[in-house]
C-alpha cells in the first residue's frame, strides 16, 4: 500500500512539473514569436495559438521582451550617434549655411532621422533667437510687405516659421 501512494504521489509531482515550463524555455518561446511577427500582440498571438500560452500572460511577456529589444536598439543607436558625433556637428553647421533655410531636410539629407533632424534645427533657431528676433523688428517696421514675406525674402525663413509670425503678428493686432 505504502508503495503505490508513493509512486502516486511520485507520478502526480511527476506530472504537475511537467505542465510547468522552465524559464528558458518560456524566453526561447518568446524570441521566437517575437522573431516572426512585427509587434507584441502579434507575439502575443502566435504564443497563444503555437505554445498554449494564457493570452494575457503571453501579451506581458511579449509587451516586455519588445521593450527590452526596443530599449536595446536605442542604446545601440544613441552609442553609434555619440561616436559620430564630430561628423554631425559638421553636417548641423553645413545645414545651418543651407541658403533654402530648411534645415530639418537638409539634415534628412545626410540621413537623419525626421524626429532628430527637427529637433536640431530648432535647437539651433533656439540658439540664434536674438538674431531672429532683431529681423523680426526690421521686417515688422516696413510696411511694402507682410513681415512673414519679408522674413522669407530677405532672411531665408522657412514658409513654416514666417507664417507663424505673421499670423502672432495679426493676432496681437486685433487685440488691441
Amino acid at each position: 500500500m505504502r508503495g503505490t501512494k508513493a509512486w502516486f504521489a511520485a507520478l502526480v509531482t511527476a506530472s504537475a512539473l511537467g505542465c510547468f515550463k522552465s524559464a528558458a524555455k518560456k524566453a526561447a518561446e518568446i524570441r521566437e514569436c517575437s522573431r516572426i511577427t512585427m509587434d507584441a500582440k502579434g507575439a502575443a498571438q502566435c504564443l497563444v495559438l503555437q505554445y498554449k500560452w494564457q493570452q494575457d500572460a503571453a501579451l506581458t511577456a511579449a509587451t516586455k521582451y519588445q521593450q527590452e529589444q526596443d530599449s536595446i536598439a536605442q542604446l545601440h543607436a544613441d552609442s553609434t550617434w555619440r561616436a559620430d558625433a564630430a561628423r554631425h556637428k559638421q553636417e548641423i553647421a553645413e545645414c545651418a549655411k543651407d541658403p533654402s533655410g530648411d534645415v530639418t531636410r537638409c539634415l534628412m539629407g545626410y540621413g537623419w532621422a525626421e524626429a532628430r533632424a527637427t529637433a536640431t534645427e530648432d535647437s539651433v533657431w533656439r540658439h540664434d533667437a536674438p538674431k531672429h528676433r532683431q529681423e523680426i523688428a526690421t521686417c515688422t517696421r516696413q510696411r511694402k510687405m507682410q513681415a512673414g514675406s519679408c522674413l522669407q525674402l530677405y532672411y531665408k525663413w522657412s514658409p513654416t516659421r514666417a507664417l507663424a509670425v505673421d499670423d502672432s503678428i495679426r493676432r496681437a493686432q486685433m487685440r488691441r
